[in-house]
């Protein structure tokens, strides 16, 4: 009985996360006029989230880090832009886009740990 109770409970937090997550990505499409910006954005925000979840309580790591963070994020729109420019002969332009997100998701990720790291440290 208590396994299922675990499990429910589980599910809700990444629920509540995923669903606050979505929202917060249609927001940014909204907002930012820019589809790649707009994809820069939440997945640099996304990698943010994750880095502070890692930190936090575990209830918290799961809604803030597999909920939030994962559907905020949008790796597969991220590849598919990647793609599209690499279709186009934009080489450059996708190696830079590649890279600027790699290293900024990485810092974002490396701050977000180090805030979740003296929120939750006391």
């Amino acid at each position: 009985m208590a396994s299922w109770l675990g499990l429910a409970l589980t599910l809700a937090v990444v629920f509540a996360g995923g669903l606050l997550g979505g929202m917060a990505r249609f927001a940014l499409t909204r907002l930012i006029d820019n589809a790649r910006a707009a994809t820069f954005a939440a997945n640099t925000v996304a990698c943010a989230v994750a880095g502070f979840a890692v930190a936090a309580p575990v209830p918290w790591q799961i809604a803030l880090g597999a909920g939030f963070a994962g559907a905020l994020s949008t790796w597969s729109t991220f590849s598919r832009e990647l793609g599209d420019l690499i279709t186009a002969g934009r080489h450059r332009e996708a190696l830079r886009y590649a890279l600027r997100t790699a290293v900024l998701g990485i810092v974002a990720a490396w701050f977000g740990m180090r805030w979740g790291l003296r929120a939750f440290a006391g």
